[in-house]
This record gives C-alpha cells, structure tokens and sequence, in this order.
C-alpha cells in the first residue's frame, strides 16, 4: 500500500465499490458504534470521577469544553488531508489514539493528568469520523442519506451504550474492602477495553484503507458550476454549519446540565448534604440512563429520517425539530412541578424529545453538505461534524456560569467614587450571580429555537435540487 501522505490512492470505480459495500460499511458503521462506546465514558463517569479528583462544577464544565474543542479542532485538518490524499488512515490512527487515552482515565492521579488524557482522546474521536462518514456516504450512492443515517444511528447507539454500561461495569468491577467500595480498582479496569478497541481498529484499518470516497465525475461536476451557483452552494453549507454549531452548544450544554441535575437528584433522593464515593456510582449510573435518552431521541428519530425524508421536507424539518425540542428542553428541570415523585420518567421522555430536536437532522445535513460539494465530502462532513463541534466547546461552559454563576459585582467600581474599595479588590470581584439549572436550562432552549429560525434561510430550490445527487 503506498504512503497516504506521498501519493493519492486512485479511486476505485462504481463497479468494484458495487462488489463490496455491504462488508465494507457495516466494518465502517460497526466501528462507529465502538468509537462513541469510548467517547462517552468521561462523559457517564463524570460525577464519579469529580468525586475521585475533588473537581468542583467549572472544572466539570472544562472539561467537557475541553473534549469539545480538541475533538472539533482536529476533524477540518483531517478531512482536508482525507481529500487532498483520497486516504483514511489518520482516522485509523485517531481511533487508535482514542482507545488508548480513554482506556487509561482510571490511571489519572490528578485533574491535569484526566484533562490531557481527556483531550488527546477526543482528537482521536474526532479524527476518526469525517473520513469514516465520508466512505460511508460514497458507499451509499443514490442512498447516501440511508447509509449515513446508519452510520450516524450507530454513533448514538453506541453513545448509549457507553453511558448506560460503562458506570455498571465500573460498578461492576469495583471490589468492597470492609464494605468500602475502592473506585480506584473500578475505574482502572477500563484498562481491559483497550485491546477490543485495538481489535477494531484492525478490522477498519483492513475495510477501508486503499478505498477512495469520491466519485470520479465530482471534479468534473464541480468545474462546470458558475459563480453563482457556486456561492449559492458555499451559503447554503454556511447556514448549515452554523445551525449545526448551534445544534451541537445545545448538545454540550445539555450534557452539564444533565450531569448536576443528575447530581442533585441523587442528592434529594438519598436525603444527603454531599456527595460520597457511593453516591457518585449512584450519580453516575442515572447521568448515564439520561445521557443515553438524550442518544435515544437524536439516533432514533436520525434514522427514521435517513430512512424515509423527502428532500422536498429537508428544510422544513431543520425548522421544526428544533422548535419542538426547545421547548421539550425548556420543561425538563420543571418534571417535578408536573409529576411531582415521578421526575426521572418525565424527565427521560423530555430529553428524548430534546435529542431529537438537535440531533435527528444531524445525519440529514451531513448528507445534504456531501450533495452540494460533492468534491469536497470529507470536508462536508467535517464542517457538519467537526468544524462545528468545535465551536460546541462554549456550551458547557456558558452552562455552568448560569448554573453557578459569580457574586455581584458593584455597578460602579467603588474606589473612583469614594476611595473605599481599591481597584485591584474590584477587579477581583466576580461579576454575576448565578441563576440555577432552571435558568440554564431555559436559556439553553433558546439557543435551540433560535437555529431553528436560522434554518429557515437554506435555499428550498437548491436543496431539492442536489437530491439525486
């Protein structure tokens, strides 16, 4: 096989793909289910491992920013790289990077060690998806939509996954000694998940390497566009993008809040002032189930609409789902005002609801991006996917302001108007008060509504029209 970074893997033709796709992507929407397994264990193990390291809820929030960032910063450079080299094996390699990094959080000792083994292993999820997404779409042909909605149906079942059996399995794996739980013992055991990614990695590595994902008439197609039609194909991916952005804020500001609220009910429930070692299994364990209803609704709904969308509807369910999911959102810290003692259920139905006003229509503009530069569809799918999730890295922390939020600061420095306070004490007041969940979860809503809005300037025409491409 020659070196990706030297020469271009020539593109194989329409009848050899038709040969093997079936083994090809399944090996390829398989390892996407694997790859989220271990993308979510942070996130399900998060009040846990706050316990274990003593992290207080902005270190929480970075955290997740961090993964944010660093898994969105990496995915624009790969799929320029997978493009200009029609290779894949730099998302190999970040999957491979990713289950080594996540397999050793158990081995952190302090908040810098987790944090850099947290966001060398978000590259590494990120760098595996917009080559991944790519040949699947390729794969797909005329049913792109249908492929990568499987494709994107995987990711959330295997998010699911992650969040609902890695806290039992750490549970599972955690000994009692004198009846006290060593957590430590629990969390190194993700150590034995290591070699199952690695097997997998093998198996992509092996479906995929020396497999082009473009079809050889995109150039062709591509030189024979005006100007105008080009800028009508660049805006309508832009508006794409930043509805996607906002669409995944949502989705890691969601994720906080989800984490406290799962925090403070565990607390109401067991009658407790703090959190304990147990309690942060306890946590951990219904942060997962929510987590997870977040992935029911957004793979879910994702793949009934690869399944069955019309492109004449494409625009309009870009409006509506998120419409309906802010206002899903907007309910879910008031479950206890409307069912009183049955919050978790009512809370699980509006998360589902949520996840699929944010995140059913992803797989669909993944598609569509892929449709209008069908030159450029690892960069498609990394501006849907990456380009836009790195922006997603200010939704936790925003989140947790709110929530937490600072005191009061004067409205007007006090030492310019009497000399009683100094400007360095002024300085160093903390500027807002924070506003609690509800808050956070109200203007979060907002956010989500407002891409909804947004998502009404995609040109109808155009859409409809790269449908059978």
């Amino acid at each position: 096989m020659s070196t990706a970074a030297t020469q271009a893997v020539t593109p194989i033709s329409t009848d050899e793909i038709a040969t093997r796709p079936a083994t090809r992507a399944t090996i390829t929407i398989g390892t996407h289910f694997v790859v989220d397994v271990f993308s979510f264990v942070g996130v399900s193990l998060m009040p846990l491992l706050a316990v274990m390291l003593g992290m207080g809820t902005e270190q929480k929030a970075l955290l997740l920013a961090l993964g944010s960032l660093c898994s969105g910063v990496v995915q624009p450079l790969v799929a320029w790289v997978s493009d200009k080299f029609d290779t894949r094996a730099i998302g190999t390699l970040g999957f491979v990077v990713a289950v080594l990094c996540i397999g050793s959080f158990g081995l952190a000792q302090n908040f810098t060690q987790l944090a850099i083994l947290y966001s060398v292993g978000a590259m590494g999820v990120g760098a595996f998806h917009p080559p991944a997404a790519a040949i699947t779409g390729h794969m797909g042909g005329r049913k792109r939509s249908k492929y990568v909605a499987f494709f994107f149906l995987a990711g959330m079942i295997g998010g699911m996954t992650g969040n609902v059996l890695i806290p039992e399995y750490v549970a599972m794996m955690t000994p009692r000694i004198d009846g006290v739980p060593d957590t430590t013992t629990g969390l190194r055991s993700l150590l034995y998940l290591i070699p199952f990614g690695l097997v997998c990695a093998f198996m992509l590595a092996r479906a995929t390497h020396g497999v082009g994902h473009r079809h050889t008439s995109a150039k062709s197609s591509h030189t024979e566009w005006d100007r105008s039609e080009r800028r009508q194909r660049w805006f309508a991916v832009g508006v794409l993008y930043v509805t996607n952005m906002l669409r995944f804020s949502v989705n890691m500001a969601l994720v906080y809040l989800l984490v406290e609220w799962a925090g403070e009910i565990t607390l109401i429930k067991n009658d407790a002032g703090m959190m304990t070692e147990a309690l942060g299994i306890k946590a951990s364990k219904l942060n997962g189930m929510m987590q997870a209803s977040m992935q029911v609704g957004m793979g879910g709904m994702g793949i009934v609409l690869g399944l069955i969308l019309s492109a004449k509807y494409e625009k309009l369910v870009f409006t509506l789902f998120p419409l309906m999911g802010s206002l899903a959102l907007f309910m879910i810290p008031r479950a206890h005002l409307i069912f009183e003692g049955a919050e978790v259920p009512f809370a699980i139905g509006a998360t589902i609801l949520t996840g699929m006003g944010f995140g059913a229509v992803i797989p669909v503009s993944i598609s569509l991006a892929q449709r209008l530069l069908p030159h450029r569809t690892s960069l498609a799918s990394g501006l849907m996917l990456g380009g836009a999730w790195m922006l997603a890295f200010t939704g936790p922390l925003i989140a947790e302001l709110i929530h937490k939020g600072l005191l009061n600061k004067p409205s007007a420095p006090q030492w310019m108007l009497n000399g009683a306070q100094s400007l360095p004490e002024w300085l160093g007041t903390p500027l807002l008060e924070g506003m609690g969940l509800a808050t956070g979860f109200m203007i979060t809503a907002g956010v989500l509504f407002l891409a909804g809005l947004i998502a009404l300037l995609l040109p109808g025409e155009l859409v409809r029209r790269v449908a059978r491409h």
